[in-house]
């Protein structure tokens, strides 16, 4: 049998860049958004 490793959630705190924007607002947040605009458009695609 193949042991399989269980993706470990973690949730960090909502962090303020230092312009003072909340967590979802951040550059890292923008790449994720993006992450999955591409993502649905390829599903949308086949």
């Amino acid at each position: 049998m193949h042991s399989t490793d269980q993706e470990k959630s973690v949730q960090e705190p909502a962090h303020r860049s230092d312009t003072g924007a909340p967590g979802w607002q951040s550059p890292e947040y923008a790449i994720v958004d993006t992450a999955l605009e591409i993502t649905a458009y390829r599903l949308a695609d086949r």
